[in-house]
């Protein structure tokens, strides 16, 4: 059996997943193809150019909402998304004088971004954004000089402040519950594929439940995969037990996006989004 993923960053069960060869234990041939940006991701899952995309809940609900796609989560690979706004510029004031990289203005980290700038008393919609691209482009234009500040992840947190880049902000303190990425995929695909489905996510199960019980594989693992060490030992203290999706992760975003005025309507219920027959 044979599943096409698509993802900015492998997250950590994944990298467990691919170490330990789990996808194979379990039958599943398993090709990853690593996005441009979330406008690919999103149009490839709407499509079925790709089977299942890593992405955070929030992806899903615009996706759902601007492109008609019927995705469903169907698993949780990480407890929080962390992240930090990275800039050249020693204040916020001074970062939104020149635009900010993004993958979306509509979707994904902005809207913490959004959130940020507004409780700074800036108004985010004057603002001016370059599309950049995933969170690696995204590094790397930051890295060359052809951006000046954008929202980044482990590793690329780490990396550019090696490079002297400044952290504006840290997710934590403005959306600690915004949840980990997530596993996703048309509701249609699903119930056509229930048991590739089922050895995919049993796979990323395995993983999980191996990591803490083997810790200083599992850090290296991570460390190898370009992770910072501190990063690795974060992901194998916290992982997602029963990878199961967070109804507080889920109402955080549903409330990052009331706030800026981008939840559609009807708003979307987590019981229709959130398919649990993998996690339960």
């Amino acid at each position: 059996m044979r599943i096409r993923q698509i993802l900015f960053v492998p997250p950590a069960p994944i990298v467990w997943a691919q170490h330990r060869n789990l996808f194979a234990k379990h039958g599943v041939e398993v090709e990853t193809t690593q996005t441009l940006s979330s406008d690919q991701l999103g149009q490839g899952l709407t499509d079925g150019t790709w089977d299942i995309g890593i992405g955070v809940a929030d992806n899903v609900i615009a996706w759902n909402h601007e492109r008609k796609a019927g995705l469903q989560i169907i698993a949780q690979l990480e407890r929080t998304t962390v992240m930090a706004f990275c800039a050249k510029q020693e204040t916020l004031a001074q970062a939104v004088k020149d635009p900010i990289a993004v993958d979306s203005t509509t979707n994904g980290f902005v809207l913490v971004l959004y959130r940020a700038l507004a409780r700074a008393g800036i108004d985010w919609r004057k603002c001016r954004y370059e599309m950049v691209g995933g969170v690696r482009h995204r590094f790397e234009a930051l890295d060359a000089g052809k951006a000046s500040a954008t929202v980044l992840v482990p590793p690329f947190i780490e990396m550019a402040l090696g490079k002297g880049f400044k952290k504006l902000w840290d997710g934590a303190d403005l959306s600690p519950a915004y949840p980990g990425v997530v596993a996703a995929a048309r509701a249609q695909w699903l119930q056509s594929n229930q048991d590739a489905v089922s050895r995919y996510v049993a796979a990323l199960r395995e993983a999980n439940e191996w990591a803490p019980k083997n810790v200083d594989e599992a850090v290296a693992s991570l460390v190898a995969a370009r992770y910072s060490e501190p990063a690795a030992k974060r992901l194998v203290r916290d992982t997602v037990p029963g990878l199961k999706p967070s109804h507080e992760g889920w109402n955080e975003v549903v409330a990052l996006r009331r706030e800026c005025g981008l939840l559609p309507k009807p708003e979307p219920r987590a019981e229709e989004v959130i398919n649990r027959k993998w996690t339960t």
